[in-house]
């Protein structure tokens, strides 16, 4: 893998300056709501949501401390399993191959959230008088919203991406890929493996368990690989994932 060090930039340092903002915005709210506390107005809610989200961030904030010191180790020492650019080309051909991606699961979940919206709200706009155009206008929102994420969104990201400079790190704890870091360094997660796929494109699929509110979740990472690269140091290299 490339010696060359890496151009590519903390991205976790931008979501730092995110919770912190979360962070300052919501104490502001609380306490303002706290000590201009009225049982008639909203009040009560807001702190409670502020309460909520500054506790919340205050766990984020420190592991993205510990994200942002693990990615400047592995910048500046190039303490790191592995590192590579893209040619254009081949930053081009992956994008090309995620947009079809995007685009073609994004048009069914498209129709199907459709489908399940019409058959919601139709029956209240055939046979209940009141609000018949607020609820018909919102129907169509609900379609435009769910079309666009689907069909225009993956353009838009496209198009924002392809310009970019494709580069990947990867840690034993960690992957870095152009503008996004995933890591299973933190509580209830852990790596789970990783493999070589050749389709739709070459590329290596890794996959870490974590848990959310929902419980027990997986979520697979999909690098693409230079088209001039040895499968044997990449299977040598994924071995020492942790």
């Amino acid at each position: 893998m490339s010696m060359i060090k890496p151009e590519i930039k903390n991205p976790q340092r931008t979501a730092l300056r995110r919770w912190l903002f979360a962070d300052v915005f919501f104490l502001i709210l609380g306490l303002h709501s706290f000590f201009t506390f009225d049982i008639n107005s909203f009040d009560g809610m807001f702190v409670l949501v502020s309460i909520t989200v500054v506790l919340t961030s205050l766990f984020f904030i420190k592991s993205t401390f510990k994200n942002i010191k693990s990615i400047d180790n592995a910048i500046k020492n190039r303490v790191m399993l592995a590192h590579w650019k893209y040619t254009a080309k081949e930053w081009l051909s992956y994008l090309n191959h995620e947009k079809k991606y995007r685009f073609e699961h994004g048009k069914l979940i498209a129709y199907f959230l459709s489908g399940i919206t019409a058959l919601i709200f139709i029956p209240f706009i055939l046979f209940i008088s009141e609000g018949k155009l607020a609820m018909f206008l919102v129907m169509i929102a609900l379609f435009g919203m769910y079309f666009f994420m689907g069909l225009v969104f993956p353009k838009i990201v496209f198009f924002v991406r392809k310009n970019r400079a494709g580069e990947v790190i990867l840690l034993e704890k960690g992957i870095l890929a152009d503008k996004e870091f995933h890591t299973w360094d933190f509580p209830l997660s852990k790596f789970k493996c990783a493999e070589i796929l050749d389709e739709p494109y070459d590329h290596l699929a890794v996959t870490y368990d974590f848990f959310d509110r929902t419980g027990p979740r997986s979520y697979t990472v999909n690098v693409p690989l230079p088209n001039k690269f040895d499968k044997k140091t990449i299977k040598k290299m994924i071995s020492k994932f942790k």
